[in-house]
């Protein structure tokens, strides 16, 4: 029975539930969500997604039917990557469902903001060190270093 005056962390909470529920094996397979574009490449992606794993069966729905047939001739080398990249045999099948709905086209990346033009007083007085430099590649080189550094301190 636990103290009532000791206060236990979260982080050790989840470690005792997922120890005691034996759901590290699960966890473990289900990163598969994660990595999926990057192990089964980006056109695959497109048409194809997790959906969900039963057991060690991962079911995936795909856009079309002759995706569907491709997917299902490259099971067994789907099959290997995934368990590869899970770092176990943690899947023993693949199984394939038609979504016609479906688009599983990757999101856009993120739209990131230009940087801010550095300050030209900082510019000057960084350009001036430089000019001590006689190789214009290293000097290129720390100017680009530089540059990339402003506005990110």
């Amino acid at each position: 029975m636990r103290d009532r005056g000791k206060t236990t962390g979260i982080g050790s909470l989840l470690k005792s539930l997922v120890a005691d529920h034996k759901w590290a094996a699960a966890l473990n397979r289900h990163r598969l969500f994660e990595f999926w574009p990057e192990a089964v490449g980006r056109e695959v992606a497109a048409h194809a997604r997790p959906k969900v794993i039963r057991k060690q069966v991962l079911h995936v729905e795909v856009t079309n039917s002759v995706w569907m047939q491709q997917l299902h001739l490259q099971k067994g080398c789907l099959l290997e990557a995934l368990n590869r990249r899970l770092g176990a045999d943690e899947l023993t099948d693949i199984r394939f469902t038609l979504n016609f709905r479906a688009t599983f086209a990757e999101p856009p990346p993120p739209v990131v903001a230009p940087l801010p033009p550095p300050d030209p007083e900082k510019l000057a007085k960084f350009e001036q060190l430089l000019a001590s430099i006689k190789d214009e590649g290293v000097r290129a080189s720390l100017k680009s270093i530089w540059l990339a550094q402003q506005g990110r301190v």
